[in-house]
């Protein structure tokens, strides 16, 4: 099935006890979530794909429900407002009271899809424009809807680069950062659409670049690992296009154009800033880890000591307001919604936010002569 990271993702809203994980398992056509006449059965969020015709698999996510009077209630809130952030649209089962609710989702920009659930009440005035969902069968009006709203256009880290004919070579070094016995997400993927489009692919470590580019002599683009960037561009940058991994992935899930800009203000540092380092993985960082360990020492060799660094993990993006920038991964294991509202949280509150790939770019003085 392709990468859950790839897929549109749809996230069930709801007042507690308004039908939400029923309406969860509806979809599934499984008993996926606990269904309970308790208050706050639902505690964090329970995601599952189905194949939705023309979309593709879809990730359907039930979260917990407002005004949860548990002793729990503010974290699973928080639990679920952390999910409104991937959404590429909402589900929304209505109840009463939902005015200040909806009034919320709509801040997302989202589309909302609004569904009464009467597989267990009586349902027999109008809801205007939401979907009256009776048995089984009505989640095919949901599945209707979600092909009117959702954006069908394929996610691509090729596209406007190469075209089908292209031959590309893809630097991959085998570190102690590297994953034993399989490949990095991102080369995984860049390989995949590669094949899926009929490119030639010639896979290579970072040993012997020279013979590389001396054998084949019609190279069209070389993507390496970001770590190895000013390396493979020192060999390759004269003949061929050449870019990275986590540039690529900055261009298709978050806004590669913010992303440039801001690496740009690294040009006003004076050595003390406070420095934010996210991760979409939660790996536990290695020796020779990009993020944790590398960034910081080139930042630090070209800015001095006195940065001052905080490092998060998934879910964790809270609380950016005092940071003078903000260097994210490639972010291969998230979806492009999940993205582009940490470029949304970043743009509102002024804080500068780049990527991996790029920052390495910069900080090697080819930020303007990389390809995205």
């Amino acid at each position: 099935m392709m990468a859950r990271s790839l897929q549109k993702h749809v996230v069930i809203a709801g007042r507690v006890n308004a039908g939400k994980s029923t309406l969860f398992n509806s979809i599934m056509g499984s008993d996926v979530a606990i269904v309970s006449e308790e208050r706050g059965t639902t505690t964090d969020a329970v995601r599952k794909s189905i194949e939705v015709p023309v979309l593709g698999p879809v990730v359907f996510i039930d979260t917990a429900g407002f005004d949860d009077d548990t002793a729990l209630s503010e974290e699973r809130l928080k639990k679920t407002r952390t999910e409104f952030n991937k959404a590429d649209a909402f589900i929304y089962t209505l109840d009463n009271g939902d005015e200040a609710i909806l009034s919320e989702l709509a801040k997302y920009n989202k589309p909302v899809i609004k569904v009464i659930m009467a597989i267990d009440r009586d349902v027999s005035y109008d809801y205007g424009d939401a979907i009256v969902y009776r048995d089984h069968s009505s989640r095919d009006e949901i599945f209707t809807e979600l092909k009117k709203v959702l954006n069908t256009e394929e996610e691509s880290l090729l596209d406007g680069i190469v075209d089908g004919k292209a031959t590309i070579v893809m630097v991959m070094p085998q570190d102690a950062a590297a994953p034993k016995g399989r490949l990095i997400k991102a080369q995984v993927e860049a390989l995949r659409e590669a094949l899926d489009k009929g490119m030639t692919s010639i896979v290579v470590g970072d040993e012997r670049l020279e013979e590389v580019r001396d054998r084949f002599t019609d190279i069209d683009l070389v993507i390496c690992d970001s770590r190895v960037f000013k390396k493979v561009y020192d060999v390759f940058g004269k003949t061929t296009k050449v870019t990275s991994f986590s540039v690529l992935f900055s261009k298709m899930k978050g806004d590669i154009d913010y992303f440039i800009e801001s690496a740009k203000k690294f040009d006003d540092f004076k050595g003390d800033e406070k420095i934010l380092i996210a991760e979409a993985c939660t790996h536990p960082p290695l020796n020779e880890d990009i993020g944790t360990v590398k960034i910081p020492a080139m930042l630090k060799k070209r800015f001095g000591n006195g940065l001052e660094f905080t490092f998060t993990r998934a879910d964790d993006f809270d609380d950016i307001d005092d940071y003078d920038m903000i260097i994210h991964c490639g972010a291969c294991m998230f979806n492009r919604a999940h993205v582009i509202s940490r470029v949304r949280q970043a743009r509102e509150k002024n804080v500068p936010m780049t990527n991996y790939g790029v920052t390495i770019a910069y900080l090697n003085d080819i930020l303007d002569k990389i390809q995205y």
